[in-house]
């Protein structure tokens, strides 16, 4: 196995997506990982009619989630984000197992940064097991899930709300994170690739770099999905983390080889597939 990198085998109970029916939840989470499905092979994997398919893939598409494409769907352009309702559906399971080994890290009564994205606010909702946290964050629904928590206290930034995504941004909210300093800073990104971290505003990637910024640990958690998006701002290399939390590593071999690379000065890598 490459040096730090290693497998998380804990499990997690899995909670079920009324939005989406199992199969759906299974073709949507194929697309974030392949980018691109095809419906013949997907009713041979699902032993189903390619009538059937066709109907789930214009489900996707009706939401948001896919594009049709000849013969099948792809991931909608890599140049724009999806809201929060839409992504909040993809790789479900994985931001839930990756939830449970990034928590596994946070001790009781630890001070954390929660930045933006769903899968922070996975991590959020599986922290009910740990107890005298203080909590700083921009993201309203990492808010909203530790609002009921009896010994978290949580402290919201300033800054302008973004409805569709659910959280605060702007100059504001990098000088609220700029006055503070945390044992644990916990964030997403909206794209990944050799040179590190990315998102799709050039708002999101300075709260973002905030939070790198003024932690003592830093750790990212991304699905696989996310190396190779076309996410436009940079927000801080891959050896500017301490711990990368993901489903499964790249299959792409420059991708790997950042990965080596940065696990070979601070990086540590745990997957949970």
């Amino acid at each position: 196995m490459t040096p730090g990198i290693e497998r998380d085998s804990r499990s997690v109970e899995h909670a079920s997506n009324d939005a989406l029916t199992p199969r759906q939840q299974q073709i949507l989470e194929r697309l974030a990982r392949e980018g691109q499905l095809a419906v013949d092979p997907l009713a041979h994997a699902f032993d189903v009619t390619p009538q059937t398919i066709r109907r789930d893939l214009g489900v996707l598409c009706e939401r948001g989630l896919a594009r049709r494409r000849h013969g099948g769907i792809e991931r909608p352009p890599g140049g724009y984000n999806l809201g929060h309702s839409q992504r909040i559906m993809l790789a479900r399971t994985a931001k839930q197992a990756m939830a449970a080994s990034v928590v596994a890290e946070i001790p009781d009564g630890a001070t954390l940064a929660l930045g933006i994205g769903t899968s922070v606010v996975a991590v959020a909702e599986a922290l009910l097991a740990r107890r005298g946290l203080r909590v700083i964050t921009n993201n309203l629904q990492v808010a909203q899930a530790l609002s009921t928590h009896p010994d978290v206290a949580v402290q919201l930034a300033e800054g302008q709300l973004r409805p569709q995504d659910l959280d605060v941004v702007g100059s504001a909210t990098v000088a609220f994170f700029a006055r503070h300093q945390v044992d644990i800073a916990v964030l997403g990104c909206g794209g990944l690739d050799a040179g590190g971290l990315l998102d799709f505003d050039p708002e999101e990637a300075a709260v973002s770099r905030a939070l790198v910024h003024h932690a003592q640990r830093r750790i990212l958690v991304a699905d696989a999905s996310k190396w190779g998006r076309a996410a436009m701002c940079r927000i801080a290399p891959l050896e500017e983390i301490d711990l990368l939390v993901t489903d499964e590593l790249p299959h792409q071999p420059d991708y790997r080889s950042a990965l080596e690379a940065a696990s070979q000065q601070s990086l540590s890598v745990r997957f949970t597939a």
